[in-house]
């Protein structure tokens, strides 16, 4: 069995889950613009940071608050979808305001386009 603490005190930093809330000022669905949250993963608050605000600047949205995950109390136990997340069919990384979910029971894949999700019922449900 490896040490734990041996490995943190290594070069790398283990990975925290933090969570972001974006606006987007664009937003078809509401004048004031529409919100919403992503989690994701980084070793420190620095990369977490950049990785937030380069995501806004390349969708041109609006950044609420970010923070990691274990310290926001009322979110511990939910899950987000990914701030950049894989495509389940097609394995395509994309980062839409909005995944579409597969909607048969128990099924949690998310996919990039509506072509995806019609395929995925075909060969899996």
């Amino acid at each position: 069995m490896r040490d734990k603490r041996k490995e943190a005190a290594g070069d790398e930093i283990p990975a925290e889950k933090w969570l972001v809330a974006y606006r987007n000022p664009q937003s078809k669905k509401s004048p004031e613009g529409s919100a919403f949250m992503r989690q994701f993963y980084a070793p420190g608050y620095y990369e977490a940071y950049d990785t937030v605000m380069t995501y806004a600047e390349k969708l041109k949205l609006q950044v609420l608050w970010f923070r990691e995950k274990r310290s926001c109390e009322p979110f511990v136990n939910s899950d987000f979808p990914m701030l950049e997340s894989l495509c389940t069919f097609c394995n395509k990384k994309f980062n839409h305001a909005e995944p579409i979910p597969c909607h048969h029971e128990n099924c949690r894949a998310e996919f990039c386009s509506r072509e995806c999700v019609a395929e995925h019922r075909k060969l899996r449900h």
